[in-house]
């Protein structure tokens, strides 16, 4: 199988050497790898261009701003700068990585071993680990049955029925239903460890991607019982309260703003009964 690889990059000068350095020791290297600068002002550019200089299968491309970034809707408008602008139509795997991570010699080789292992796998991928100390630990985010948004990876056949990504915040909960639903496996590779050279929300604050959380929680037709359930398990993280009371303020925001719902009633309705037969197994095995 061949991957095709697209990483958004925004003034990641510092972190993005080190991916360049595990992706070229890849034990399988992508058919292509683009990486679109999404209009950085630091040394970014020159980053990519001395890499794509180097190595033919890698691509540079830049994308200038043209407003605020926001979070969610801004990287997929830049992964589809890149996607629209690929060189190379024949491939298999298409993924979508950070800038900022250090992937194991084998990542691609490993996933593309999956989706070969079983057709019905459409997203797969690892988990994210950060550095503490001396130690790797897995990210407080990580739901060991949710792909990251930092590391997804599609069968292109799933790709293309899924009608690809949303430019919306929440496009990495979405695409994963909506995969579901049409009847693909999403598959979470635990020994597969990334390592995350920054914890996630940490360029926007844990606080306000609670509150955008909660918006996305009404986008995507999420319940009161579900959203009360999300807001609990913000509790017993720092800082406690404040995080579930940031994602309940951003759910009634959205609700009485009335937002607009980001998927069909359809989709919204597998998604509240997968989300509530995930609790219903979770409190079993407890």
């Amino acid at each position: 199988m061949k991957a095709l690889i697209i990483t958004p990059a925004c003034n990641e000068e510092n972190h993005l050497p080190e991916l360049i350095n595990s992706m070229i020791h890849q034990s399988v290297l992508p058919i292509e790898w683009i990486i679109v600068d999404d209009g950085s002002t630091d040394n970014t550019s020159n980053v990519i261009q001395k890499a794509a200089v180097n190595y033919s299968w890698i691509s540079y491309l830049r994308k200038e701003k043209t407003g605020d970034r926001s979070p969610g809707k801004s990287v997929i408008e830049t992964f589809y700068f890149g996607f629209d602008n690929r060189k190379n139509l024949e491939y298999d795997v298409v993924m979508k990585l950070d800038a900022d991570l250090v992937l194991p010699p084998d990542y691609i080789r490993t996933v593309l071993a999956q989706f070969t292992l079983n057709d019905k796998i459409g997203i797969c991928g690892g988990v994210c680990v950060i550095q503490e100390g001396k130690k790797y630990i897995l990210e407080k985010e990580t739901n060991l049955d949710h792909i990251r948004g930092a590391i997804k990876s599609y069968k292109k056949l799933c790709f293309n029925e899924i009608g690809g990504l949303l430019k919306e915040m929440g496009w990495d909960t979405v695409d994963e239903h909506s995969a579901r639903f049409h009847g693909w496996i999403v598959k979470v590779m635990p020994d597969l460890k990334v390592v995350h050279q920054r914890s996630t929300h940490q360029e926007y604050g844990f606080v306000k991607a609670a509150f955008r959380n909660g918006r996305m929680l009404y986008s995507i037709r999420m319940d009161v019982g579900l959203l009360l359930t999300n807001c609990f398990k913000k509790i017993y993280r720092k800082p406690y309260f404040v995080l579930g009371m940031a994602m309940l303020f951003g759910y009634l925001k959205a609700f009485f703003q009335r937002d607009k719902k980001i998927v069909d009633p359809d989709l919204g309705r597998f998604i509240r009964q997968y989300r509530y037969k995930q609790i219903v197994k979770k409190y079993i095995r407890n």
